[in-house]
């Protein structure tokens, strides 16, 4: 899209780019958008620090993994169809030290962050802790956050794929170091986001790099199509996804799943944000 046909709207105090002349969702069908129709919102933070959001259409996936995925845990079964009913905004990159700064007012000693980049995922953090930062953002009035569940995580991080990884199915896991930071190519340490190549809807880092918190318990899939899932009612564990810097390529993979104490500091427990399309 040349600068010509952008249009920079100004909703609600958002600024929206979005091709000129069109609806965000026109052009969309099923779950594949077209390719000059992928709406971002970049939003200030209190500090002058930028939040960039995607928008993610609505859609259906199938969810999991089949039996048949090389590296398989048994509870990414039984692979099911999921429908998400509404359209939702979801970080771009995952949530920065910079970020977790601008709304906190400070960053915590045992964040991972070592002083040489403001641009590193925020980690260690525990389930707990993100609700205190979304509970802060939202109170600037810049819209509605929250944790995406763990579905609407699935299909945004997959981007209409069904294979291992959201660029193919990569067996030989020669090509996972131009997406993903994970234990062979991380040289030890977090990256500043958004220097691997992203998905086909924009997103960077949902493989590698740093664990992202979902909304849902863990609990077992159920079987049959499912709209809008949003896991057990109560559970021990909170699900993270999407890998991490530390950790082998075949925890990368998109139907992966994590879990561990809403309680407890996940060492490379990060969050990618959604925002929720106002009504």
């Amino acid at each position: 899209m040349d600068r010509k046909t952008v249009a920079y709207l100004l909703i609600s105090g958002l600024l929206v780019f979005g091709a000129a002349g069109s609806h965000p969702m026109a052009g969309t069908k099923g779950n594949q958008p077209a390719e000059e129709e992928k709406p971002q919102v970049l939003i200030a933070l209190p500090d002058g620090t930028e939040l960039h959001l995607t928008l993610i259409p609505a859609g259906s996936f199938q969810m999991g993994s089949p039996v048949s995925e090389e590296g398989r845990e048994s509870d990414e079964g039984p692979q099911h169809r999921v429908t998400i009913s509404r359209a939702f905004y979801i970080g771009t990159y995952e949530i920065t030290h910079a970020q977790w700064q601008a709304v906190m007012g400070e960053i915590r000693d045992n964040s991972g962050f070592d002083g040489s980049s403001y641009e590193t995922p925020m980690q260690s953090t525990s389930w707990n802790e993100w609700q205190g930062f979304l509970e802060k953002l939202n109170e600037l009035g810049l819209g509605r956050f929250r944790m995406p569940t763990e579905a609407e995580w699935e299909y945004a991080a997959r981007a209409g794929t069904e294979s291992r990884f959201y660029w193919g199915e990569d067996p030989d896991y020669e090509d996972i170091v131009d997406y993903a930071w994970f234990d062979e190519n991380s040289e030890g340490q977090g990256h500043p986001v958004g220097q691997r190549k992203p998905n086909a809807w924009g997103l960077y880092d949902t493989s590698g790099n740093a664990w992202e918190w979902c909304q849902d318990w863990y609990g077992p899939y159920l079987e049959g199509d499912q709209t809008d899932p949003i896991g057990p009612e109560t559970g021990e564990f909170k699900i993270f996804r999407g890998g991490e810097w530390f950790n082998p390529a075949e925890t990368s993979r998109s139907a992966f799943r994590g879990k561990f104490a809403p309680d407890r500091w996940l060492y490379f427990g990060g969050l990618r944000v959604l925002m929720e399309v106002p009504e």
